[in-house]
């Protein structure tokens, strides 16, 4: 897919285009964060199934996704340039720039292509 981008690859039309696109959403973080948001108390989403026979009805009557509330918050760091690995956080925030400069690493990185898509084959 680098390849196709032309002759300047990730540097050149695509990282510009994906550093204006961060800057927009960072700086449009709130709408989207309420949107987000809604999940955490929506009782029709289901992040993992119960198992059977169990049932938990809550007290207050107010369902609180747990799994909900985590992945919100990953995002919300994530939107404000902490990067994660393995569960802790990496210093201080990363500049647009700097976050974009990750992003692309990571996805251009070859040894993390195969967890990237569910059908990578490479031994046909």
């Amino acid at each position: 897919m680098v390849e196709a981008m032309g002759p300047m690859g990730c540097e050149g039309v695509f990282r510009q285009a994906c550093e204006v696109t961060m800057r927009v959403i960072q700086n449009q973080m709130d709408p989207l964060m309420s949107v987000l948001k809604t999940f955490i108390y929506d009782p029709l989403v289901e992040w993992n199934k119960p198992a059977k026979g169990r049932s938990n009805p809550q007290e207050s009557g107010e369902i609180n996704n747990e799994q909900a509330l985590t992945h919100v918050q990953n995002i919300e760091a994530r939107l404000k340039g902490i990067m994660k690995s393995r569960s802790k956080a990496r210093g201080l925030p990363l500049s647009t720039e700097g976050h974009v400069n990750v992003l692309i690493k990571n996805a251009t990185d070859e040894n993390l292509l195969c967890t990237m898509y569910i059908g990578w084959a490479p031994y046909i």
